[in-house]
């Protein structure tokens, strides 16, 4: 086996960010082995374990995939411990990345970790891991926004700040107009369906007003997933893997609906209106309420309330156990704002 550095990124978000992660290595004639997405594998990635299986969402999704995840994750790490390992990619992740790394740092490995753990609103105990003597010489924390740098800097802890892919599209201006509502109901299977009749009903009454209405998909299987529950109903489309063409998608909407992810910074980014909107799991919603440390769940409001700032983006992130018809009522009203019928 020629030497290679282990990746490990769980969700989207993490592919997006780790394809030009596996082109650094590379470059320094390494191969690139581990958990990656579409976007990875065609910058060179050999997967070690199927990337559908590490994306849950939630306390319970945990539980209940609990048997597979530690499979994947014995699988990551007899990887990592393997003599022709030379370091460890960290994307985000964190219910893997921290032990992996941990086990990196006391068998002498580097370790890259881009986007570390959200100590700002969840688990600030977690930048213990990043104190020890063994971490500052060896793990090299990258960040894409300044709320994460300056809170692992008041640790003392070094962050270089990367850019985002969509930055250099920014400039450009388009030539269309924008129309219509891209609604992003998760980018994990759970979530996907937990989310399913709140943004039925959203979209229904979007295309009531004679508004186009599309949903679209971070990943083939929901993709497949979403066109089977609509039944030609709405548009299904697969977001683009390119980050180009994932701009000029999101650009083109008069507004965006999706949880508190990637795709709202990502709308953000191209400069598109957007609404928050979630149904979490009776115990995730609960802990959240009595641990996240943040007013607000998406980061473009978090880095406005940092900044005494207006948050821009309406946020509606309710228990399933909540009325979904009072939500989508509330989400929808949120999404006239933005839009012309």
């Amino acid at each position: 086996m020629e030497s290679f550095w282990l990746f490990c990124a769980g969700e989207d978000s993490g592919d997006i960010l780790g394809e030009s992660l596996v082109n650094e290595i590379r470059s320094k004639g390494f191969d690139a082995l581990g958990s990656g997405g579409l976007r990875m594998e065609r910058a060179g990635l050999s997967s070690l374990v199927p990337f559908d299986d590490l994306p849950v969402n939630g306390f319970l999704d945990v539980l209940l995939h609990s048997v597979r995840l530690a499979k994947d994750f014995k699988t990551l790490r007899l990887a990592l411990q393997n003599e022709n390992c030379k370091g460890f990619v960290a994307i985000d992740y964190p219910g893997f990345n921290l032990k992996l790394m941990r086990l990196a740092l006391k068998i002498n490995k580097p370790v890259i970790y881009v986007e570390p753990p959200q100590i700002w609103a969840w688990k600030p105990k977690r930048v213990q891991a990043f104190l020890s003597p063994a971490a500052k010489k060896l793990v090299e924390l990258r960040a894409l926004y300044d709320v994460e740098i300056e809170e692992y800097q008041k640790f003392g802890i070094p962050v270089k700040k990367i850019s985002h892919p969509f930055l250099k599209f920014q400039n450009a201006s388009p030539d269309f107009v924008k129309s219509g509502v891209l609604l992003f109901p998760g980018s994990r299977m759970s979530q996907a369906k937990r989310n399913l009749e709140l943004y039925r009903q959203v979209a229904q009454k979007i295309r009531r007003k004679n508004s186009k209405v599309s949903f679209v998909a971070s990943r083939p299987e929901l993709f497949h997933f979403l066109k089977e529950k609509m039944h030609g109903e709405f548009q299904v489309e697969l977001c683009p893997e390119k980050a180009e063409e994932r701009f000029a998608l999101l650009q083109s909407a008069q507004c965006v609906v999706s949880g508190p992810g990637s795709a709202i910074v990502e709308a953000t980014l191209a400069k598109t209106p957007c609404v928050v909107a979630s149904r979490i799991e009776p115990l995730t919603f609960c802990m959240g309420m009595l641990f996240i440390k943040t007013k607000h769940l998406s980061l473009p409001n978090i880095q406005a309330d940092l900044q005494k700032k207006e948050a821009p983006i309406p946020e509606f992130v309710q228990s399933v156990f909540s009325n979904v018809d009072t939500q989508a009522v509330k989400v929808f009203s949120a999404v006239e704002k933005f839009i012309s019928f």
